[in-house]
């Protein structure tokens, strides 16, 4: 389905409300700059295949690591396991042995029966309402923390899995357990997870008629696609436009989309989903979880079986080759406009061979220890709520970072040269530039004074390669890129363009290092100038603790390289791991110890910046532009 009749209504009608709403850009932009919150909206626990409880989770996400916002999100479908009880065993499994439903003290569990591991389970509409939406509320309450929600790990009808959720009536800063629900998010995963095959329409307490069967076998993939994927976003278009989000998630681990199947996305469903949902499919995970995975992201050749490897095999930097590649599919949805932006997710599971209550990791880091999420920090006086998470992942003014390189402090702003009518434009907004007129670029990030989160002090062994001594746990930015490209129009789904998946223009345009920034304390600035600006564009930024040219990690240029993958001994080159502090888990390769594992993620850190985008004043709005007008329509 290359953007049913329902999807063309709301593109459509959000033109005509970009008219109405004049020069707004896009809602839902706090107004106070420079500030950000981190958090994370992709995680797992024993509700679904995961080892920590939902409080241990929560307490060890905010207590240790800093996070002010957290979305749990189990995946759908069904599971034997309490997600209020620990299941901690260091083997790596997602099938623990910890409390289970049917075991004394015995939970009711409704619908449809359903088992696995030889116990009850029980659907996942029913713990999301009953179980971890009640359990966030009692931990909202005693860490004075409001903005905990329950989200899903929807596994998509013709693909693989999505980040989302329904705010609804989920309000936590009541501090009430009781009051507020999540029966609208419960709703979503009953009626559109592929894994949920329940039949009981949510009794006792809903009604939910009208589900669709997952179809399987030849043409199933593009079935499930055009019939029940799509249609989950146009629901959640026409009834929860501005308080759920959906972010497909690890888009390029389970391969090339396959039509007769449930696996992979191609650029063309990203543009389905943005046409069905333009407020609330605004981009994708292509930064994944699993960073201390043997295969980075888990991402590796074979993932879903012969034939069916990874998109670009292994990650970059521990990116997904399609916001990693310059030019690629995340430069081609920008190409036409889009509000398609860029998120990372920890999607913790468990610390693989060993326990998660221990600090080194052969599979998973827990929310906010590596990977953190910004959003907008609020205006005071703001009440802090789920929905300020939701308003900030769509409106695009959000970074990812890795290993804390920088901190929550950053400011990326675009303004014209000498005309201060046209005022500025953050991330996710536009800039609208008089023809002819030059365009000043300004990033501003801050550096962390104290250590990270890693338990390794001893030196980085990518940097060591090259002479540099720096302690794993106390990183320093050493590079980064601002990348460009043109913005030519939105893709018809009647083009055969639809389904292409590169941008020809982008490119690299200004780079900077110790060199050529500007220091002050802990603050490094640096300024692009665009000169006589003739076309629509979008500038984005990344950054790295490696500078170019890093054996095994970056090319001269600074690229991220392919991640090494240990269960292919033949790829190298290898990074050694040489210091005596190295630690015992790690491949060996020809006799010798290579990073790997945790040490592999803490040694090659990025952070990546959402574009901003710059519009010529006589030329038509752009998409982001006609989106954000929908979106500020839509909560008048």
């Amino acid at each position: 389905m290359k953007g049913g009749s329902l999807s063309q209504q709301i593109v459509a009608g959000a033109s005509v409300l970009a008219v109405a709403a004049g020069s707004v850009m896009v809602s839902s932009v706090p107004s106070v700059a420079d500030s950000y919150m981190a958090g994370d909206f992709h995680n797992h626990t024993p509700c679904s295949d995961g080892r920590s409880s939902v409080a241990t989770m929560v307490n060890k996400a905010i207590q240790n690591y800093g996070l002010e916002w957290l979305g749990a999100a189990d995946h759908g479908g069904s599971s034997p396991r309490d997600c209020r009880v620990d299941d901690p065993e260091g083997d790596g499994s997602t099938t623990g042995t910890g409390k289970f439903w049917d075991v004394a003290p015995v939970t009711e569990v409704k619908g449809n029966v359903a088992t696995s591991q030889g116990h009850r389970s029980m659907w996942r509409w029913q713990s999301a309402e009953e179980i971890i939406y009640p359990e966030l509320v009692r931990l909202a309450k005693s860490l004075n923390k409001p903005m905990l929600y329950a989200g899903i790990e929807t596994n998509v009808p013709g693909h693989e899995h999505t980040s989302m959720t329904v705010i609804g009536n989920q309000k936590p800063e009541s501090f009430t357990v009781g009051t507020g629900d999540a029966s609208a998010l419960a709703e979503f995963e009953y009626r559109f997870d592929r894994s949920d095959t329940d039949t009981s329409l949510g009794a006792p307490n809903h009604n939910w008629t009208g589900k669709v069967a997952t179809a399987s076998g030849t043409g199933s993939g593009t079935a499930n696609h055009n019939n029940k994927a799509v249609p989950s976003v146009q629901w959640l278009q026409k009834y929860y436009p501005l308080d759920s989000y959906y972010v497909p998630a690890h888009v390029e681990r389970a391969g090339v989309f396959n039509p007769n199947g449930n696996n992979g996305f191609n650029i063309e469903h990203f543009r389905d989903f943005n046409n069905a949902g333009p407020t609330v499919a605004v981009g994708f995970e292509s930064q994944p979880g699993h960073q201390a995975s043997n295969n980075r992201g888990e991402y590796r050749a074979g993932f879903c079986g012969t034939g069916c490897d990874s998109v670009g095999v292994t990650t970059f930097g521990g990116t997904g080759i399609y916001a990693a590649k310059v030019g690629g599919v995340w430069d081609a949805l920008l190409g036409e406009g889009r509000n398609w932006f860029f998120f990372a997710s920890s999607d913790w599971h468990n610390r693989g061979q060993f326990s998660i209550y221990e600090a080194s990791s052969t599979n998973d880091f827990y929310p906010g220890e590596f990977q953190k999420l910004y959003i907008p920090r609020p205006a005071a006086g703001t009440t802090l709520r789920p929905q300020v998470v939701v308003d900030g992942v769509r409106s695009g003014n959000s970074f990812s970072v890795q290993g804390d390189l920088i901190t929550g402090e950053l400011s990326y702003k675009a303004e014209v040269i000498g005309y201060a009518a046209a005022g500025t434009a953050k991330m996710g907004q536009t800039l609208v530039v008089p023809r002819g007129r030059s365009v000043k670029l300004t990033l501003e990030v801050n550096l962390p004074t104290g250590t990270n989160n890693s338990p390794y002090s001893f030196a980085n062994p990518s940097l060591k390669q090259i002479g540099v001594t720096e302690p794993l746990n106390k990183p320093t930015l050493r590079h980064v890129d601002f990348i460009r490209g043109d913005v030519t129009g939105l893709v018809a789904s009647s083009s055969a363009d639809y389904t292409k998946g590169t941008n020809s223009s982008a490119q690299i345009i200004n780079s900077f290092s110790p060199s050529n920034w500007t220091v002050s304390g802990q603050k490094r600035t640096m300024v692009v100038t665009i000169t006589n600006v003739q076309k629509n564009m979008y500038v984005r930024a990344r950054g790295s603790n490696l500078p170019p040219s890093t054996p095994a990690e970056t090319d001269a240029q600074g690229n991220p390289l392919n991640d090494w993958d240990p269960e292919n001994t033949a790829q190298g080159p290898f990074v050694p791991c040489t210091d005596a502090a190295c630690p015992s888990h790690m491949a060996v390769v020809n006799g010798a110890k290579v990073s790997s594992y945790d040490v592999a993620a803490w040694s090659d850190l990025w952070f990546y910046a959402n574009p901003i985008f710059i519009r010529v004043a006589d030329q038509p709005k752009l998409l982001v532009e006609t989106n954000g007008a929908l979106a500020v329509a839509l909560k008048k």
